[in-house]
């Protein structure tokens, strides 16, 4: 007897989006209860359920297509570098150069100490200089998110989001300059050397420019409509993202450049809907969960040693680094030790740029780049609860301020 037409086969055929809206569900869930039960952030729950039920955990989800978890990430990260960017006033940098030199003294200490510790480990040079690079990084979607979460306001959350943005940029300008010397050293020839960041850098930058001088002729003919605007800038920013993408260029620049262009042109903040509306929401709990899917934890069985040495050794550079120069930037210790503590989350940004590396280089992806995995997966559970508990200690959450 011939299998009726109308029924499904057996045993089911389930494709990878329906397991990742059951396990948007349940983080969403469980993030609630963190929340309501335990006080925790909810990005904890969505990583968290990402990572216990994906591949590298119980192995319930299968992995997703690499076009699909990128295609994601990269537009959930365009929503929450551009809000970054809009947030960021770079004139308090002329108005207090002090915030300038603690943000290069953070950034140039924490390359010099994975550096220097990495070299101690016997990794060779330009490898070194790539880890470092990316350890620069603090978390653009953790910071973010817990900053919009908590209703945090004040100058150790403005501060916040100004070195955040400003280490985003030093990370990602580092790490493609490292990289091209890594395609030097594997043959390349020097003028392509040269070019390829060139190209990447200059045309990351003009492309940020047409957006903001887009953004500003769309917010003035579309005025006051709100609703409206939200809908146009959420679909500039999904067209920026894949066209950064398509012409090779950096979406993570483009998008973060164009924010900081946009505030900048304005002499006064403009209010969004936090991360541009529902839509923006929902991707960026997706995102989340999808980090927590490619969870990584592999290079913790052979390095485990170097693993934790690199995450105290960065998070004490940039600790020690802001303590250094709060009295001069006009900042209290216990401002400067929340600073710090907030510095130290990695996430999104450094986990496509360990990617972009291991695509280019296997046998990095395969070695090191495991070893940089495993350090941004442990800072990405534990670094939305360091940055909630370090407002918290500044007094900028709403509770502490009553």
């Amino acid at each position: 007897m011939n299998w009726p037409a109308y029924l499904p086969f057996w045993p089911l055929e389930v494709g990878p989006a329906l397991w990742l809206a059951l396990t948007l569900v349940a983080a969403v869930l469980v993030g609630e209860a963190l929340v309501r039960h335990l006080r925790l952030p909810r990005i904890v729950g969505y990583i968290g359920i990402g990572a216990l039920l994906g591949p590298g955990g119980l192995g319930f989800i299968p992995p997703l297509p690499a076009t699909e978890w990128r295609l994601v990430v990269d537009l959930a990260l365009g929503i929450l570098l551009f809000e970054l960017g809009s947030k960021v006033n770079l004139r308090w940098l002329k108005a207090n150069p002090w915030i300038a030199a603690t943000s290069l003294l953070e950034s140039t200490a924490t390359f010099a100490v994975v550096f220097s510790m990495l070299a101690w480990f016997g990794v060779a040079n330009i490898a070194a200089v790539v880890v470092a690079s990316i350890a620069i990084a603090t978390s653009p979607a953790i910071v973010i998110r817990i900053v919009t979460e908590s209703r945090a306001q004040g100058q150790v959350t403005d501060r916040l989001l100004l070195m955040t943005a400003l280490n985003c940029i030093y990370a990602v300008i580092f790490h493609k300059l490292a990289v091209a010397g890594m395609h030097g050293q594997a043959g390349t020839s020097a003028i392509h050397t040269v070019l390829a960041p060139l190209y990447l850098l200059g045309g990351s930058a003009l492309l940020a420019w047409l957006f903001g001088i887009t953004f500003e002729r769309i917010h003035h003919y579309l005025g006051q409509h709100e609703e409206t605007f939200s809908f146009v800038l959420f679909g500039m920013i999904a067209f920026a993202t894949i066209m950064a993408s398509t012409l090779k260029l950096s979406p993570i620049l483009v998008l973060l450049a164009a924010g900081l262009i946009t505030r900048y042109r304005r002499q006064r903040p403009r209010t969004f809907p936090p991360h541009f509306g529902s839509a923006g929401a929902v991707l960026v709990v997706l995102m989340f969960i999808a980090n927590g899917l490619a969870a990584d934890l592999s290079g913790l069985r052979d390095s485990f040693l170097l693993v934790l040495l690199l995450i105290t050794a960065r998070a004490a550079a940039k600790l020690l680094a802001v303590l250094t120069l709060a009295h001069y930037s006009g900042i209290s210790l216990r401002q400067a030790m929340a600073l710090g503590i907030a510095l130290i989350p990695m996430s999104s940004v450094a986990l496509l740029l360990t990617l972009d590396t291991a695509v280019d280089f296997p046998l990095f992806g395969s070695g090191l780049g495991l070893v940089l995995m495993s350090c941004i997966v442990i800072l990405e559970l534990g670094g939305p609860i360091l940055v909630q508990m370090a407002l918290r200690i500044a007094g900028e959450t709403p509770e502490k301020k009553r």
